[in-house]
């Protein structure tokens, strides 16, 4: 039967599927790339292989596919391949989708009920000289840094129990250590939590056990020098629910958010938990410690940014509530309670927070991340709908907000730095040219980018929205 992908948004225009694995030994520059960008950017992100078994399908549950940009000498390279998951070749092996309604496996195909679903599909992430492709409802992919084939799933040589790791793990460039976690560890719609510390030879040093409040979407986390701390907003896993079909996540607006703080270096017996009203949050920025005092930096909005996860009550999707900005979050860790405050950083709303991996867990100075101007055009592209219109530049000490637009047809993916050791650095970011369905890369001033590219990469093709990855320097053993 000839394949046919539904003339729906998620797969037409920008986003339609690419399909491809690919490579381009030499792409075209304009400009000059500065010498100090040497090393390889890695980047994950979905490109469904199947059109979907139940006709639609949300952006986020395409096939995991995983890229790169090798920078040398002036010179780059470009590398794309799929992830190759059990869900991949399992659906390759049929020539069909297997697998249903995101997340929710009483949906699928009984040919794959002992088949994990994970598609590898959110974080191209480097650790101890290893690169893996990382979901939050699986394990994850080991892949070949150069080649990008896929070597199979990764559980720290047996050492990890947990079913899942967070796909977004955070680096302690102190330490070089690897912390994670996961949620829904011991299985489907399960309360179970997971913390755990990989030394920086990659191997797992600690694996602690321990139950959320409910069974909540956990997408990010925050770390410092001395704290851990989990967050759980009200978009609620019920496995009933899904058994009759209804979808994994729900937002729940009546429930409370539940903030766990744990010392850094303590037990899970030390873990203590405090409420706050209903909101959500995707991503951190970074987070730090004065002492007792914690700071967590964090894209905040008032309930779940994506449309395709309804509201309990059948409210529909209000984009105003939806909209998240960058907040910054202050409380004593040994009084969270009466000390908790909230404060808006900048007024661009926006997502894909990234900092310097050298401050990751200790005080920082900028943010950059997608904004979105919403009285300029704003085009289809992405997960959540909009594109980002802007890419924009937060000073936290001192309030400065820069942000850079180039073409009313010209959308942002996310940022990723390349430090530098004498000045701030530069941005790497990928542009998608809605209007004649290509991308490029635009090499910008970390510290100015609003004054526009000092060099732009040209692709030959477009570039589906990926949604993370990591920048490796030549030579380094470690990712940023």
């Amino acid at each position: 039967m000839t394949l046919q992908f539904p003339a729906l948004p998620n797969f037409t225009g920008y986003n339609a599927p690419m399909r491809t694995d690919c490579e381009i030994l030499d792409l075209e520059v304009t400009g000059e790339i500065p010498a100090e960008i040497e090393g390889t950017w890695y980047r994950c992100g979905p490109d469904p292989r199947f059109a979907p078994k139940l006709g639609d399908d949300i952006y986020v549950n395409g096939d995991g596919v995983v890229s790169l940009f090798r920078f040398h000498r002036g010179r780059v390279e470009f590398r794309m391949r799929h992830v190759r998951t059990e869900r991949f070749l399992a659906e390759r092996e049929a020539g069909r989708a297997l697998f249903g309604a995101y997340r929710n496996p009483f949906t699928d195909d009984p040919l794959v009920a002992t088949v994990s679903g994970s598609s590898a599909n959110t974080t191209a992430f480097f650790h101890a000289g290893r690169l893996f492709a990382l979901k939050e409802d699986g394990l994850p992919y080991e892949l070949d840094p150069d080649t990008l084939e896929t070597r199979g799933t990764w559980d720290f040589k047996g050492r990890l129990t947990s079913k899942t790791v967070t796909a977004h793990p955070k680096i302690d460039p102190a330490t070089g250590e690897w912390l994670l976690f996961g949620y829904e560890a011991g299985g489907l719609g399960s309360r179970d939590m997971v913390f755990g510390v990989v030394d920086k030879h990659g191997n797992l040093i600690r694996e602690d056990w321990f139950e959320a409040p409910y069974t909540a979407m956990q997408h990010d986390f925050a770390v410092t020098q001395d704290y851990v701390i989990f967050m759980v907003f009200p978009t609620t896993a019920d496995v009933e629910r899904m058994r009759e079909g209804g979808d994994h996540w729900v937002w729940e607006r009546d429930k409370e958010s539940w903030i766990g703080i744990l010392p850094r270096h303590g037990s899970v017996d030390q873990l203590r938990w405090f409420k706050r009203p209903a909101a959500y949050s995707f991503h951190v920025g970074n987070a730090y410690n004065e002492g007792s005092m914690v700071h967590i930096d964090l894209c905040l909005s008032q309930r779940n940014a994506f449309p395709g996860i309804p509201d309990a009550d059948g409210a529909p999707y209000n984009p105003e509530e939806a909209a998240p900005f960058l907040t910054r979050w202050s409380f004593d860790a040994q009084d969270p309670e009466q000390s908790f405050s909230s404060r808006q950083l900048s007024p661009i709303p926006g997502e894909l927070p990234r900092v310097d991996g050298r401050v990751v867990a200790a005080k920082h100075r900028v943010i950059y991340y997608g904004g979105i101007n919403p009285e300029l055009p704003l085009n289809i592209s992405g997960p959540i709908g909009p594109g980002s219109n802007l890419l924009v530049r937060v000073d936290v000490e001192s309030g400065a907000v820069s942000a850079l637009h180039l073409r009313d047809a010209d959308s942002f993916q996310e940022p990723q730095l390349v430090p530098a050791a004498d000045h701030e650095g530069y941005l790497l970011v990928v542009v998608d040219h809605h209007d004649r369905m290509l991308a490029s890369v635009a090499i910008l001033e970390a510290a100015h980018p609003e004054k526009g590219p000092v060099a732009t990469i040209k692709l030959p093709i477009r570039l589906r929205d990926a949604f993370h990855g990591c920048w490796v320097a030549s030579g380094a053993s470690n990712g940023a």
